[in-house]
């Protein structure tokens, strides 16, 4: 399973919040892979991914318009390319592509690594001086 580590933390209760339910939306693939690797749980995992990531990508984009934040339009493209690969998820699954889970864990891994690690980061001095803790 994939665990929480502070390292992933931008020091913003409500975003590192809605970090850590990636982190279980993850663990909940790797648990369907592991476990029977089931077409419908699968689907089921990636409609809860597409969930979180509406909502999460909303608070942060509404955030960094509220602050205006300069480099919002390179986040948010992350933000549209996460949504249309998840979509590209859902195609495959439907389409009756089992091997997709694999592909689906990697990519949520190096996610977290690559935009929470490294994107997300950018923003945290705009939205600290903006009074976000």
């Amino acid at each position: 399973m994939f665990e929480w580590d502070d390292k992933f933390s931008v020091g913003i209760s409500i975003i590192d919040e809605e970090h850590k339910k990636l982190i279980g939306i993850i663990n909940k693939a790797i648990y369907v892979k592991e476990q029977s690797d089931n077409k419908k749980e699968l689907h089921e995992v990636l409609e809860e991914m597409t969930k979180y990531a509406q909502g999460h990508f909303k608070t942060e984009e509404n955030y960094m318009r509220e602050f205006n934040y300069p480099e919002y339009k390179y986040h948010s493209k992350e933000h549209s390319d996460f949504f249309n690969k998840t979509l590209a998820y859902f195609d495959r699954i439907v389409e009756g592509d089992y091997r997709v889970s694999n592909e689906l864990i990697e990519f949520l891994k190096q996610w977290i690594v690559h935009h929470i690690q490294e994107t997300d980061r950018k923003y945290i001095s705009c939205f600290k001086e903006h009074g976000l803790k």
